[in-house]
């Protein structure tokens, strides 16, 4: 693997105010249903002609929709549109990312986009993750994208809790922050894809490409390894997956110093994750106490 580079300091990471999430999670309610009503309003102003939707590719926080030759993806009402199309405008025309083809079109019901419609001949493997995606931060490298704003989400599923639990959840949230904007980074700053698996890498059979580019951002180019390294030390893929991946990128996080820290961000954001979950399916919050008492100590 090539040597890293001298040690970089990152800028502050600023924590997003609330209401202010460019990608808000859906309320509870907001489904498939209303994601097809908004692709019926959104289909005679698109400049594209899509077809019918034929398949229903994912169903969580977004709505991912096939229609022919296009994916169609769905944001709930309250997404940023200004965000979606700066992602989709600083990546145009990119060789490892499947952008949107038209700017995002906001509608009662939900915010749509469109994409072109990739067959992958086969499932991607770790290796060809950390090759595509190595590419992908060495092509936008000088991208204009907004900043890194981990935890964006918190404080819109903590402003219905109880005082107590969300001055927790906020202050740990905080914390973490402040230290990771004290964390220097071996690869540096850079455009990252944020949410890097082989579940988005779509292979063609010539080439490998990202898809859900939703949290694509400026910040500590490592941030994109830290997913492999969990899954690796959590035992969800094994040594020789994990070895592959970094020989394909060419880096190893194992050794960096805000490893432990990217390790926390993504246990907050998993709490939030499941906030959000419990409320969208009905269930209650009874786990949360125990939670929050762990988060005290955030560090």
């Amino acid at each position: 693997m090539p040597s890293a580079p001298s040690q970089q300091q990152l800028a502050p990471v600023v924590p997003t105010t609330a209401g202010a999430a460019a990608l808000p999670l859906p309320e509870p309610g907001w489904g498939l249903e209303a994601a097809l009503a908004a692709v019926e309003e959104a289909r005679p102003h698109l400049p594209v002609v899509v077809g019918p939707v034929d398949e229903v590719l994912g169903l969580l926080t977004t709505v991912v929709l096939g229609a022919g030759q296009h994916v169609l993806k769905v944001y709930p009402p309250g997404t940023d549109v200004s965000h979606l199309d700066r992602v989709h405008a600083a990546l145009a025309g990119s060789r490892t990312a499947a952008c949107a083809v038209v700017p995002a079109a906001p509608t009662a019901h939900g915010v749509l986009t469109a994409a072109r419609r990739v067959a992958s001949m086969r499932g991607a493997t770790w290796a060809e993750a950390g090759s595509v995606l190595r590419a992908f931060h060495e092509e936008h490298a000088a991208a204009d994208v907004a900043d890194w704003a981990p935890l964006s989400r918190l404080d819109s599923q903590a402003a219905l809790l109880p005082v107590e639990q969300a001055e927790v959840l906020r202050t740990a949230r905080d914390t973490l922050l402040d230290e990771l904007s004290r964390t220097g980074s071996d690869l540096g700053p850079g455009v990252i894809h944020g949410d890097v698996s082989p579940s988005n890498v779509m292979h063609d059979g010539d080439a490998a490409t990202l898809i859900d580019l939703d949290w694509v951002a400026r910040g500590p180019r490592e941030y994109d390894l830290t997913s492999a390294s969990r899954r690796f030390r959590a035992g969800e893929i094994d040594r020789r997956a994990y070895r592959d991946f970094c020989a394909a990128y060419g880096h190893d996080v194992l050794s960096w110093d805000g490893l432990e820290l990217v390790d926390r961000i993504a246990d907050l954001a998993g709490v939030v994750f499941r906030i959000w979950d419990c409320r969208h399916h009905g269930r209650g919050l009874d786990w949360l106490d125990a939670e929050v008492r762990l988060w005290r100590t955030p560090v």
